[in-house]
């Protein structure tokens, strides 16, 4: 192989090793672009769907403290109107000159007792309607809780997505730049001993035209002893062999 072989064969090796380094890896970025966008996409969805089990649980948490407003005020009207009706109870004992023993006071104790137990019956009863709400509220917050949980994880896991596809670009970059170098490495190493002779125990070294037997040339040589140079003159072939 001559030298301008030699130099295209190496230099074409280096950049097809390069080239395959860096494809390789700019299909593992892209891979993993790929799924930070899967990642992504499924973390806005998840985010979409916290907010609104944010905003019914809300909006539920209004409507039982409304219900419990209305079963309370309702309780109270109720109890007042009792109350009154106990009053009246009261009045027409005393307008009858009936002391308040005996029936008279057990008759008294009675409507209490079931003005009581009226009133507390029907808060109970009310407060049915906000205690459910107040349950559907809290379910609301925790889906809401679990989706933007589910939604921080898939963020997180984008931004390992991008940051491996960050790092397999950059990796690819060293590798094309480590075929480059090697291949510059390999070609230095072959061109250091390229059309090279021997000398004197090792210790001279020939350069020339790259002519063989025959024909008229001049070679230098080195003498690494000495540090000197001296020329030899010879026939050599003038046809160039590739």
């Amino acid at each position: 192989m001559g030298m301008a072989g030699l130099i295209i064969g190496t230099i074409g090796a280096a950049f097809l090793q390069g080239q395959a380094a860096r494809q390789q890896a700019e299909a593992q970025a892209r891979q993993a672009e790929a799924q930070a966008a899967q990642y992504e996409a499924q973390a806005k969805m998840q985010q979409a769907e916290s907010e609104a089990a944010a905003k019914n649980a809300e909006r539920a948490n209004k409507e039982a403290q409304e219900q419990a407003r209305v079963a309370t005020e309702n309780t109270e009207m109720r109890r007042r109107q009792l109350l009154q009706k106990e009053g009246e109870q009261k009045a027409k004992i005393g307008a009858s000159n009936i002391t308040a023993t005996g029936s008279a006071l057990n008759a008294l104790a009675d409507t209490r007792w079931d003005i009581n137990k009226e009133t507390a019956m029907q808060l109970y009863n009310g407060m049915q309607g906000a205690y459910q709400t107040f349950g559907k509220a809290t379910d609301y917050s925790n889906e809401s809780n679990k989706y933007d949980f589910y939604a921080r994880q898939n963020q997180a896991n984008a931004g390992g997505a991008r940051a491996s596809a960050e790092s397999a670009r950059a990796a690819g970059k060293r590798a094309e730049m480590n075929a480059w170098l090697g291949g510059a490495f390999s070609l230095a190493s072959n061109l250091s001993g390229f059309g090279g002779g021997g000398g004197d125990s090792g210790t001279t070294g020939a350069s020339g035209s790259g002519l063989e037997n025959g024909g008229n040339a001049t070679w230098t040589n080195w003498n690494y002893k000495t540090g000197s140079s001296y020329k030899n003159y010879g026939k050599i072939n003038t046809s160039f062999k590739y």
